[in-house]
């Protein structure tokens, strides 16, 4: 039930990541094209472009976090005895946390302190920058908490799981 529910909440997280990456990639062409063609490119487009480029940034950066893919120096670590390597796993493990509840904290602050001011381009509220922080963080909290409790994040091994999980309701019957 935890597996199908963490799931759900991760499929709707990256479908709008990917959004955002194709609302950014649709916004910039139609910037070009009305420079170029037009000869006037729409007030809103630059704005829009950046704020999207900002969300994708921050979510882009969970979505590393849950397939782990975030940089290691490996092939110092691995030299290490495995007692030294399971507490240099633990430690970043407990950093990147932090980091999750960090972002969730400072970009709350953040979005609180700029909700009244407006972006000119847009006439969005400036908040809208921010939100992705915490919204970020908040994955990275989750990842990692699940990464703690030994579920394993990474889509990589999404088609494993259903398999086993396959295996076990064909067992179960």
């Amino acid at each position: 039930m935890i597996r199908r529910v963490w799931r759900a909440i991760d499929a709707v997280f990256e479908g709008f990541t990917v959004s955002c990456l194709v609302a950014v990639t649709f916004v910039l062409l139609w910037q070009v094209f009305g420079r170029e063609v037009l000869g006037n490119s729409p007030a809103w487009s630059e704005e829009t472009a950046r704020m999207l480029l900002v969300w994708l940034g921050f979510l882009a950066a969970a979505i590393g976090f849950r397939e782990g893919a975030h940089i290691a120096i490996t092939f110092l670590v691995n030299r290490f005895p495995t007692l030294l390597r399971r507490a240099i796993e633990w430690l970043i493990t407990g950093l990147v946390l932090l980091f999750g509840l960090y972002l969730i904290v400072q970009g709350s602050e953040f979005a609180i302190d700029t909700r009244h001011a407006t972006l000119p381009g847009t006439g969005l509220p400036r908040s809208m920058l921010y939100v992705a922080m915490p919204l970020a963080g908040l994955m990275i909290v989750l990842y990692t908490t699940l990464r703690i409790l030994g579920v394993d994040t990474a889509r990589l091994n999404e088609e494993t799981d259903e398999a086993i999980d396959k295996a076990r309701a064909d067992g179960a019957s």
